[in-house]
């Protein structure tokens, strides 16, 4: 039944970005939507045990407040266990303070985690803050996963259902408008 009730919220959560971004698209404040690519890293605790990310994202900038980022991903563990690689899907609802020169950014999102073992398939919700200069930024923040499978240990105990990692975003340079 958690099964069942863990896809349903996962497709209606689905569908309901996906209408945003349809809705975002028509009432955008930027002529053509703006596409850029970014480089992170994060880390955390599972278990017990450290690890940390590497990704690569490129971000669908709707409007100035709606932002589609997809991002591939490879986890490194301290661990015996296997390494997990995969794909981070989010709307983030973004909110932008300029400045001479730049902009404060904070953002929250929510989407799905496409991992590789599917055991580490997950709900997503991050928040973070950033600053950019130009077409150079730096930002923050953190993830929380909700995994949809129980989660084992190497020994077979059941371990916990979810995680939070830190991470840290740049980006530069990069970006085309289509």
């Amino acid at each position: 039944m958690k099964f069942l009730c863990t896809k349903i919220f996962s497709a209606v959560l689905f569908s309901t970005l996906i209408s945003s971004a349809a809705f975002a698209q028509k009432s955008a404040t930027k002529e053509k939507p703006l596409v850029d690519v970014d480089i992170g890293g994060s880390s955390g605790t599972y278990n017990g045990k450290t690890y940390s990310e590497v990704n690569l994202g490129v971000n669908i900038n709707f409007t100035d407040w709606l932002t589609w980022r997809n991002a591939g991903f490879k986890r490194f563990s301290s661990s015996p266990e296997k390494e997990v690689t995969g794909l981070d899907s989010t709307m983030r609802l973004i909110s932008t303070t300029r400045f001479d020169g730049g902009a404060f950014r904070l953002f929250a999102g929510a989407g799905y985690r496409f991992a590789d073992p599917s055991e580490k398939n997950a709900l997503v919700g991050e928040g973070g803050l950033g600053i950019t200069f130009g077409r150079f930024s730096l930002g923050g923040g953190a993830k929380y996963l909700k995994y949809d499978k129980t989660q084992l240990d190497s020994n077979g105990a059941e371990t916990k259902k979810d995680d939070i990692s830190y991470f840290i975003t740049i980006a530069g340079g990069t970006g085309f408008s289509f």
